[in-house]
C-alpha cells in the first residue's frame, strides 16, 4: 500500500514540469515520511498503548512499614513511576515517587515508613501505581486495596449487622457482649433519635495493655485507653477479659459507636454538631453511669462556675480540669433538652445539622429558642446562682482540684475519648472534629 501511493500520484501529475514537479516531489514526501518509523523511535500508535503491570502487590510491617512492590512492561521506554496510597476515607491521597531506571521493564519496591505517617491498625489502605513513558502517555494500574492489621497477633474476627469485631484474647461470650453493646447503641440512637449511618463500623480490641501500648504511635501518653476515627468508621481500644470487662466494654462501646454514628448521619461540608452535643449525647448513651460527673457538675453550680453553652460549641478546653466540666456539662444539657423538650426534639436538633444549619438555626429550628436562651434554661434548672467573680471561680476550682486525683482524671479523660490523639500531637479534639470531603463508596 506504501508504493501505490506514489504511483497514483505520479500518474495525477504527469508530465510535470518546473515548480509544479517541485511541489508533486513535496507532496509525496510529506505523505511518505510519517509512516517511516526512525530507528528507536517508538510508532504513533506505540506511544498510546497502556503499561502492562504485572505485579502491584504489597507487603507490611505493622506498625513500622508497608513495603509497595511494582513489575510494569511497556513498549515504549518508561521513565517515572509515581504510587499513590491513603486509608480507605482519607480525604487525600499520598503520593511518593521512587527512583527509577528507565527501560522497557521496570521492577521496584519502595517502602513507606509508617512511624512517621502512622495509620492505625484495622483500617483498609487503597493504592495505585502511575507510570509515564518517554512518549509522555501515563498509565495507572487498577485500584487496590489491603487490610493494614497487626499480624503480631492471631485476630478473630465476627460481624453482625454494620459491625464488624476484631479481638484475639477473650471468648465467644466476650466477643458477643461488645458486638451486642454495639448494635444495641446502634438501634438506640435510631430508635429514640432517627439517628442511622450509612457505613459499616469496624471494632479493633487489645486484650492486653502492653500490646495495646505497641500499637499505638510513637511517644504515644501510657494513659491512652483507645481511640476512635469517625472518619475510618474505626474504633480501636484494650479491653481486658476478665472481672471489669462488662463495665467497660457497656462503658466505652457505647461512647464510642455514638460519635461514629453521629458523624455519619450529620455529615456535610460545612458545619458539624456543636463539641456539647457529641459529646453529651456520648455520655448519654453509655450503659454504664459515670458519677464522677454529677460531683463535678455539682460543684461547679455551688462554686458558680459553670461553663456557657456557647463556649462549649467548639473544642473544649486543654485544660484537664476544664475538659473534664465541659464533658459533665455536656451530659447535663443533652439530658435537659431530652428531659425537657423529648427525644424528637433531639432527633430534629441532629437532623438539622445534617442540613448544615448554624449551632443557633438548628436551636431554633428544634427548640424554638437559642443558644443563649437554651444556656439560660438548663441553668435555671439546675438552680444556677450565676457566676462567681473570677478570683473566688479559681479559688473554688484550685481547692477542689484535690478531691480529683490524677489517676481519676485520666480514668474518666481515657473512655470519653478526650485524650484520643494526644500522642499524635494532632490537638486532643480533632479526633472527633476534623471534616473533610465526604469519601467515595
Amino acid at each position: 500500500m506504501r508504493q501505490s501511493r506514489p504511483r497514483a500520484l505520479a500518474r495525477r501529475f504527469h508530465r510535470p514540469s518546473g515548480n509544479g514537479f517541485m511541489l508533486a516531489v513535496l507532496l509525496l514526501a510529506l505523505l511518505v515520511l510519517p509512516s517511516i518509523a526512525l530507528p528507536g523511535t517508538p510508532s504513533a500508535s506505540a506511544t498510546g498503548i497502556d503499561a502492562t503491570f504485572h505485579e502491584a502487590s504489597v507487603t507490611a510491617g505493622f506498625p513500622e512499614w508497608i513495603a509497595f512492590r511494582l513489575d510494569v512492561e511497556s513498549p515504549v521506554e518508561i521513565q517515572s513511576a509515581e504510587l499513590f496510597w491513603a486509608s480507605d476515607g482519607s480525604p487525600s491521597l499520598s503520593v511518593s515517587a521512587p527512583h527509577v531506571d528507565p527501560g522497557l521493564r521496570v521492577t521496584l519496591e519502595h517502602e513507606i515508613d509508617m512511624s512517621i505517617n502512622y495509620h492505625p491498625p484495622g483500617v483498609d489502605i487503597i493504592y495505585f501505581w502511575r507510570v509515564t513513558n518517554a512518549a509522555g502517555h501515563v498509565s495507572e494500574s487498577p485500584r487496590q486495596s489491603f487490610l493494614y492489621m497487626d499480624e503480631r497477633h492471631d485476630w478473630n474476627t465476627r460481624a453482625s449487622g454494620p459491625v464488624t469485631l476484631f479481638w484475639y484474647s477473650g471468648n465467644d461470650a466476650f466477643a458477643d457482649d461488645i458486638i451486642g453493646t454495639a448494635n444495641r447503641t446502634i438501634d438506640r440512637m435510631r430508635d429514640r433519635f432517627g439517628v442511622v449511618g450509612d457505613r459499616p463500623i469496624r471494632i479493633m480490641i487489645y486484650g492486653d495493655d502492653g500490646d495495646f501500648a505497641r500499637s499505638l504511635p510513637p511517644n504515644s501518653a501510657e494513659w491512652i485507653g483507645g481511640q476512635a476515627y469517625p472518619g475510618l468508621n474505626l474504633i480501636f481500644a484494650v479491653v481486658e477479659p476478665g472481672a471489669g470487662a462488662q463495665r467497660e466494654v457497656r462503658r466505652m462501646i457505647p461512647h464510642e459507636v455514638s460519635h461514629l454514628m453521629l458523624n455519619q448521619a450529620t455529615w456535610n461540608p460545612y458545619n458539624s454538631p456543636p463539641n456539647w452535643l457529641d459529646e453529651g449525647l456520648a455520655v448519654l448513651l453509655q450503659e454504664t453511669t459515670e458519677t464522677r460527673f454529677e460531683e463535678l457538675l455539682e460543684r461547679a453550680v455551688r462554686d458558680g462556675r459553670l461553663i456557657p453553652v456557647r463556649a462549649l460549641n467548639s473544642s473544649f478546653p486543654l485544660d484537664p480540669d476544664q475538659a473534664l466540666l465541659s464533658y459533665a456539662e455536656s451530659w447535663s444539657i443533652v439530658s435537659f433538652i431530652v428531659e425537657q423538650y423529648g427525644d424528637a426534639a433531639m432527633a430534629d436538633l441532629i437532623a438539622a445539622f445534617r442540613d448544615d444549619a448554624s449551632y443557633d438555626e438548628a436551636a431554633q429550628r428544634a427548640l424554638g429558642i437559642s443558644i443563649d436562651e437554651l444556656d439560660a434554661q438548663w441553668k435555671q434548672s439546675l438552680d444556677y446562682g450565676g457566676d462567681a467573680p473570677t478570683e473566688v471561680r479559681n479559688s473554688n476550682q484550685t481547692a477542689d482540684e484535690t478531691s480529683f486525683t490524677r489517676t481519676d482524671k485520666i480514668a474518666v479523660l481515657s473512655f470519653t475519648g478526650v485524650v484520643g490523639l494526644g500522642g499524635l500531637g494532632l490537638g486532643v479534639y480533632s479526633i472527633r472534629r476534623a471534616r473533610g470531603p465526604r469519601p467515595p463508596r
